[in-house]
């Protein structure tokens, strides 16, 4: 089994994250607030549950951090550039699991 290797993610670059993060769920949150629930309406079903799950993904990289398991690929638990992670923080895979 192979043992995560988290990145080494400096004070600037974490605080960047945690903003980003920050930035997004409550930018999500406000998505899903002014989305209907419309029954019946799947594309905005469709969208509604897109938004839903992006806010998942953004509380799990918050916790993600807060635990110090940030910036392992889930998959092969490889560390995740802290490029991508600035560019995506929510992402839970390394390039080379996410293009599989």
């Amino acid at each position: 089994m192979t043992t995560p290797t988290y990145p080494a993610i400096d004070r600037d670059a974490r605080a960047r994250i945690e903003e980003a993060l920050a930035e997004a769920a409550a930018s999500r949150q406000r998505q899903l607030d002014e989305l209907s629930e419309t029954a019946g309406d799947s594309p905005a079903a469709a969208h509604r549950a897109s938004v839903a799950r992006i806010l998942n993904d953004v509380e799990a990289a918050q916790n993600r951090l807060a635990r110090g398991t940030f910036g392992a690929c889930e998959r092969c638990a490889t560390a995740i550039p802290v490029e991508r992670l600035e560019l995506r923080p929510w992402t839970r895979l390394c390039v080379g699991c996410a293009s599989r």
